[in-house]
């Protein structure tokens, strides 16, 4: 049994969480990216998930594309339903709605993007909380954590299989093109210089990337073991947040995801 201590420990570390995802989405709208922003957007691109198929098919992204007060309806509710869930993350029917509104998002928005961004992490975090039933809970806690650490190991072995790593120059091709509209706009700024830098030197550019591979690899110790799960969560963290300094890859959409590592058995722990 918990005591009253763990209890409020627990629904305080869920609560950080899920502020995480609010404002992961805050960010989304004021970068303009949300629902809202989304209005008249005509060009979409099916993926080959035949989950998204189906939100196309029922013409769900091009309602809500087609009426801008749609759009800011979609993304008020994502708000406010958010808040609520922060104030009473025992509700798994608010989780409920909030998955698959967050589902939709990312659906909409990878559609209406152009190219995909794996960074969904936003609506995958609510798995565990879907659940009434604690022992529910638990399981399903679980498995969205093992799907985590395949999500990066993956990463690692597809490294691997394409051969990336047998390129020491690859890294250095790679980002050359990820600050084109910076350099297009003349910006100075010290990521800029960076990026400049690494591409001028393929061969520490190719150190960074192994460190990288290495860093997803490791998460293979997770299969085995919860006992080094924080120190995963902040290696992910951080190799998330080079991403964005290099590659001008925004962690954003992944942050709250990968903060479930950070509860570690708290799930289990209310489950007995």
């Amino acid at each position: 049994m918990q005591t009253n201590f763990s209890k409020r420990l627990y629904v305080k570390k869920i609560r950080i969480l899920f502020c995480i995802v609010l404002f992961e989405y805050l960010l989304f709208i004021f970068s303009g990216v949300s629902f809202s922003f989304l209005y008249g957007a005509s060009f979409f691109k099916i993926e080959a998930d035949p989950v998204s198929w189906l939100f196309y098919l029922l013409n769900i992204p091009q309602l809500i594309t087609g009426h801008q007060w749609l759009g800011v309806v979609f993304d008020f509710s994502i708000v406010v339903s958010l808040l609520l869930f922060i104030r009473n993350p025992y509700n798994n029917r608010l989780a409920i709605i909030l998955f698959l509104l967050l589902l939709l998002f990312y659906v909409t928005f990878m559609g209406y993007h152009a190219h995909r961004n794996y960074q969904f992490g936003f609506f995958l975090v609510f798995i565990p909380f879907l659940f009434k039933n604690e022992i529910s809970k638990s399981y399903a806690f679980e498995a969205t954590r093992y799907f985590l650490l395949f999500f990066y190991v993956s990463a690692a072995f597809l490294k691997l299989s394409n051969h990336a790593l047998s390129d020491v120059a690859i890294f250095s091709h790679l980002i050359s093109g990820q600050f084109t509209p910076y350099f297009l706009e003349g910006n100075t700024g010290i990521r800029t210089d960076v990026n400049l830098y690494l591409i001028a030197h393929p061969t520490l550019s190719y150190i960074l990337y192994l460190l990288s591979f290495f860093i997803e690899l490791s998460v293979i110790i997770g299969f085995f073991t919860k006992r080094c799960d924080k120190i995963l969560a902040v290696m992910l963290l951080l190799f998330h947040f080079s991403n964005w300094f290099i590659m001008d890859i925004a962690a954003f959409g992944q942050i709250a995801f990968l903060s479930l590592l950070f509860l570690g058995n708290e799930l289990k722990l209310k489950a007995n």
